[in-house]
């Protein structure tokens, strides 16, 4: 018996996912103070700023890695609050697994967000600590997959293919280049000798606009130096700046039809202090993901009006691309002292929040996205430093698709956020930054193989009545007679349908010619 079997040579191409893979990576890192910073005597903070992995992707295999910064506040022996900036690498892989139906040499696209999931310190020594950091990257992958087309084979006669036609998401990714932004503050001269304790910096990204291979991207980097006087037990100040982002990110795959979202890291900050102004400059990397829908033509059935024929399918999943977001939001919450864990008269000198995402839902139209964000204080008695963690939830509202969402990546970095105390209680505000990039999914069902038997006899002196059931189609009718579907539906003088497979297509017909 011949057979027709898939053919990566000639089949209809999708875009298909190979690899959706959550894992964790544990990192532990010892550092040394220099000699010029002060010896440790309280460890109050460690935050951990991820940069975008390089990958190699093989024969079964995924490797990453890239580099990992830490920002580690800590009060000396003077009172003063400090801070050292360190970094390492980090390094993992993951199993990837293709079926014979995708092509490993063209179309890979990869992604890998990186979240750090938990960081703690321990001083080891007045100018040692350890570090150790829980990584959860998620890695996505999508890949070409090649559905079956037969072609028509005068051996076994005409064959008669039944096509469809359906929407496939189309992803691409791309990471940029890193950026140098600066700018200066002015400052007073009559202000004294001051002394930057630490400069943090986060991306908001409001417009990402894909075009023939680029996205652009337009936002804002939040700049926080944290400041001190030097020679005062006092609270520093706070400088908040922001500057401008324009960048063009190179996508390959990407076009003008595209809806497109972006989002960044800032990996470092250099700081100058003058008499009369302060100096910084930044370094972020953006990334950027695109998404589509392409039309696919497949196969969903054949025969042969010449030989017998045997058939079997199998379903397929396809993506479909629904929507990109960039969005912010903004928390105002008040806990009390008590629940937040901190005692009664003290002060806030700084506020580190970090968001993390729980869940994506849909209600209304709306997509309702929920998480708790993990606020680190430090805090002052005038005295003595201390820190204390709590974690206050959040919930991000936006205009959804009116689609079932099958798959959907997000993340939610703090642009700015602050804490002040009274008697009682706690107030945090904060602006967030969303990115958002929602996925459905339609499942095909596609021709799989087909195997030719036997020659039939469809030479006939007379006509053939059929009488179809309220289950037959004309295409159901035809492939069982080995007729064509052009001369049965010739033959009977049919009306126009939208296909030759729908109900539709015999709607009042009690017998047909064959």
């Amino acid at each position: 018996m011949d057979s027709y079997k898939k053919d990566a040579r000639s089949g209809a191409c999708i875009q298909a996912p190979i690899c959706d893979r959550t894992t964790v990576v544990e990192l532990s890192s010892d550092f040394s103070l220099p000699d010029y910073q002060p010896e440790i005597k309280r460890l109050l903070r460690v935050c951990a700023t991820v940069a975008p992995p390089n990958h190699y992707i093989g024969t079964g295999n995924a490797e990453f890695s890239g580099s990992i910064f830490y920002t580690v506040l800590y009060a000396a022996n003077d009172g003063e609050l400090y801070a050292s900036n360190e970094s390492d690498e980090y390094r993992f892989s993951v199993p990837v697994e293709m079926g014979s139906d995708f092509d490993w040499n063209e179309g890979i696209s990869c992604d890998c967000e990186i979240v750090p999931e938990m960081t703690v310190g321990r001083v080891a020594a007045p100018r040692k600590i350890t570090v150790k950091c829980r990584l959860r990257p998620r890695v996505r992958m999508w890949g070409i997959r090649t559905l079956s087309e037969f072609p028509k084979d005068a051996e076994h006669g005409t064959i008669e293919c039944l096509y469809g036609q359906s929407e496939c998401a189309r992803s691409f990714v791309g990471i940029g280049e890193p950026i140098r932004l600066g700018d200066e503050i002015l400052r007073d001269e009559k202000e004294g000798d001051l002394r930057v304790i630490c400069a943090e910096g986060q991306v908001f990204i409001n417009e990402a606009t894909a075009a023939s291979g680029i996205v652009t991207c337009r936002g804002e980097l939040a700049v926080k130096l944290l400041v001190a006087k030097e020679g005062t037990h006092a609270a520093p100040t706070v400088y908040l700046r922001r500057l401008p982002i324009s960048d063009e990110i190179s996508v390959d795959g990407a076009t003008v039809n595209c809806d497109a979202t972006a989002d960044g890291v800032c990996t470092a900050i250099h700081v100058t202090v003058e008499e009369n102004r302060i100096l910084y400059e930044a370094e972020i990397c953006l990334r950027a993901e695109a998404q589509r829908n392409d039309s696919v033509s497949y196969t969903r059935d054949l025969y042969s009006t010449a030989h017998a024929c045997q058939t079997t399918y199998t379903s397929v999943a396809l993506p479909r691309a629904l929507k990109c977001i960039n969005g912010n939001m903004s928390i105002n919450t008040t806990l009390e002292l008590e629940e937040a864990g901190i005692r009664q008269g003290l002060s806030v000198w700084d506020l580190c929040l970090t968001p993390t995402v729980g869940n994506l839902e849909t209600e209304n139209g709306k997509y309702i996205l929920t998480g708790r964000c993990r606020c680190q204080v430090i805090l002052s008695d005038g005295e003595e430093l201390s820190s204390q963690e709590f974690e206050i939830p959040f919930r991000y509202a936006c205009d959804g698709s009116g689609e079932a969402v099958a798959d959907w990546r997000a993340t939610a970095v703090a642009v700015s956020s602050r804490a002040r105390t009274d008697t009682e209680r706690i107030a945090i505000d904060a602006e967030l930054a969303i990115s958002l990039v929602t996925r459905g999914e339609e499942a095909i069902t596609v021709l799989n193989e087909a195997k030719f038997g036997d020659a039939v006899n469809s030479a006939k002196s007379g006509y053939t009545v059929c009488y179809p059931s309220h289950e037959d189609t004309l295409w159901s009718v035809a492939k069982r007679y080995h007729r064509s579907v052009d001369a049965v539906f010739a033959m009977n003088n049919l009306s126009d349908a939208p296909r030759a497979d729908t109900p539709e297509s015999l709607s009042g017909v009690r017998y047909l010619l064959v």
